[in-house]
């Protein structure tokens, strides 16, 4: 059990941060504005999160009656479950209008007609009826007063079914089983085989630009790829398995853990293909079996994060309660069995975007603006060839964060390879680097950059932090 004075460390922390309903607000307007892609699509890595999220909710949802998606976002989830169930009327509520613009986008897209979209303040939303189940989607960390959002919303319904991440006692995300790791190694198997069909087959999935494609006499002109982080921050407190109990004091928590939801995709996630699509099916089943294993075996509370079903509790012999926990189960977090200890370390699978950084020579400090040249050592540990003089030119780059780890700028300037870089091969390379435009001190974040494609980091090998003083 969480104690009291472990809330207060936790609660003066989160005190610490700038979050409020607005700044949350604008930091999901600005995430919904980004670039268009087909939820719905195999080929994209969120599907499978989509699909598993709505595989877990679609057994708690009513036999009749209405479902209210609050926080809906986008509304994959929403229409989902909408297509699933044609019978039940659905609504999705969020505080962001660029977000309801995607959902009716969505909606259109999924080809469903029983789930409107309203643009309205979750916190404050009241019903004008009885909703026979809310739905909550990676939805309910981001309220800013959770045990009153309950008590005043549960008179108007009769289960709540939430996915949230699983949180620590102070407030972080318990990541013990992660499988990210899954999607990013399948894909590379996927560029692989793609790389060996272009060289081949005319006709094969052209998704992947390997280096048999043609150099060109210069690189070419710099993509800016979107940067990941929008200004605002969002709210992001996690909860345990004690706070929720708190906050749905009187009801019945049936939970049940899931290794999906996707933190990071691999590279290139909008793009389509033949090959994309198939191993997106594979992606989607992998992470099923996953979960059920984990489930058989009383670990998947283990997993990051967590289907909760919660209702008002009933006498004893309701048959549907029974029923229900065939599929969860109702426990708490003592009971769960203990992981086995990590295996020994194993190879991962070779990537194209495979980078080991070695010795970083160069300036550690420049004044405001000033542009500066360094030299970092690479290593190519994947299978393709790394070019700056082709279509998706390779290069050298760097972001900048704040001593606290936060990017303060995404996009650095980019430096071409002084030649092909093969599999296996190391070569020192210069990085041409520009002086933020305020003084402090800083990180410099090396990384590389596939133009149009994907940084590094991206695809899985972290950055290299380099401290920077900037006078």
């Amino acid at each position: 059990m969480l104690s009291f004075l472990s809330r207060l460390v936790r609660e003066l922390n989160w005190s610490r941060r700038k979050w409020s309903a607005a700044s949350d607000r604008e930091f999901h307007e600005e995430l919904y504005r980004k670039d268009d892609y087909d939820p719905f699509s195999l080929a994209y890595p969120g599907s499978t999160t989509i699909r598993r999220f709505a595989d877990l909710v679609e057994p708690a949802l009513p036999s009749a009656g209405a479902v209210v998606d609050l926080g809906c976002g986008p509304g994959e989830i929403t229409c989902e479950l909408a297509a699933r169930r044609s019978d039940l009327s659905f609504l999705g509520v969020d505080h962001s209008a660029a977000a309801i613009a995607k959902a009716q986008a969505n909606r259109s897209r999924r080809g469903v007609t029983n789930v409107q979209f309203e643009c309205r303040d979750v916190e404050t939303y009241t019903p004008l009826n009885h909703i026979d189940l809310v739905t909550l989607f990676d939805a309910f960390h981001h309220i800013t007063q959770p045990a009153a959002f309950v008590n005043r919303l549960g008179p108007y319904v009769g289960r709540w079914a939430l996915i949230e991440p699983r949180g620590s006692w102070a407030g972080t995300w318990l990541k013990n089983l992660d499988f990210d790791w899954v999607a990013h190694d399948l894909d590379k198997i996927r560029a692989h085989i793609a790389s060996a069909f272009a060289t081949h087959v005319a006709t094969a999935d052209k998704s992947h630009t390997t280096a048999n494609a043609a150099p060109t006499d210069k690189p070419p002109a710099p993509q800016a790829p979107l940067a990941p982080h929008a200004p605002r921050e969002a709210i992001e407190r996690r909860y345990t398995l004690d706070d929720l109990q708190r906050f749905f004091a009187g009801h019945t928590l049936d939970l049940r853990g899931t290794v999906a939801g996707l933190e990071s995709y691999p590279p290139a996630p909008n793009q389509h293909g033949e090959l994309r699509e198939r191993f997106g099916e594979l992606r989607y089943e992998l992470f099923r079996d996953l979960d059920e294993w984990l489930f058989t075996r009383n670990l998947d509370l283990h997993a990051k994060h967590w289907l909760v079903i919660a209702e008002r509790a009933e006498p004893p012999g309701d048959g549907e309660s029974t029923h229900r926990r065939g599929r969860w189960k109702t426990r708490r977090a003592s009971d769960l069995s203990a992981l086995p200890p990590p295996a020994a370390d194993f190879p991962s699978v070779a990537g194209p975007y495979d980078v080991k950084y070695g010795a970083y020579r160069g300036p550690r400090d420049a004044t405001i603006g000033q542009r500066v040249i360094g030299a970092i050592e690479l290593t190519n540990d994947g299978w393709d060839t790394w070019s700056s003089y082709r279509e998706h030119g390779v290069f050298t780059s760097y972001h900048w964060l704040s001593v606290k780890g936060q990017i303060v700028t995404f996009d650095g300037e980019r430096t071409p390879l002084p030649r092909a870089i093969a599999p296996g091969e190391t070569e020192e390379v210069a990085i041409t680097i520009i002086a933020p435009a305020t003084s402090g001190n800083y990180r410099l974040a090396i990384d590389l950059v596939c133009e149009g494609v994907t940084w590094f980091s991206q695809a899985g090998r972290p950055w290299l932090e380099v401290p920077f003083d900037i006078r």
